[in-house]
């Protein structure tokens, strides 16, 4: 009896810790600059407290489920002197948000996607450097799904948010 309460309580903590689902996923694609989008399974995880780093690997670069930050999302653009770590990033993609993260990106084409993210997408996307992508790849993730772009692709980009992002996100727990 206990086991089956145990059971219980986990896959409802999991189901509380993962953002809506049933969105509509036929926008994003591949395009020239991007690869198709990846399917990652979702990764077991709670909440960590203060810089705690997680208790096993995230199961793919970058995370797109799994152990994560409590508090507030940190939605919004963060610079090099801000850049999210894993965990933070996780909590942004609980609360339904897409994480793009990059490496390496000349100053015109990271400005544009600074500014993309605030003008077309504030509230729905987290940008943020990330060295263990490669030089010049800018990744979109959201819970369960990742794609790889090889440079900025706007138009990915938008097919990616449309396809992933929560319009109504999840409150912090």
């Amino acid at each position: 009896m206990r086991r089956g309460l145990a059971a219980v309580a986990l896959a409802a903590a999991l189901a509380a810790c993962a953002p809506a689902q049933g969105r509509d996923q036929s926008a994003a694609r591949a395009t020239q600059r991007c690869g198709e989008v990846e399917v990652v399974p979702i990764q077991g995880g709670a909440h960590l407290l203060g810089d705690q780093p997680p208790p096993v690997p995230y199961n793919s670069v970058p995370p797109t489920s799994g152990w994560h930050r409590s508090g507030a999302p940190p939605i919004g653009v963060h610079g090099a002197g801000d850049a999210l770590p894993e965990p933070a990033q996780v909590a942004a993609l609980e609360a339904g948000a897409v994480v793009v993260t990059y490496r390496g990106l000349p100053d015109a084409d990271r400005g544009r996607l600074e500014e993309i993210a605030q003008a077309d997408h504030a509230g729905m996307v987290s940008v943020t450097p990330y060295d263990r992508l490669e030089e010049g790849e800018v990744a979109f993730a959201s819970w369960g799904a990742l794609q790889r772009c090889d440079g900025l692709d706007p138009a990915a980009l938008a097919a990616f948010v449309r396809s992933y992002a929560s319009r109504e996100p999840a409150a912090p727990h």
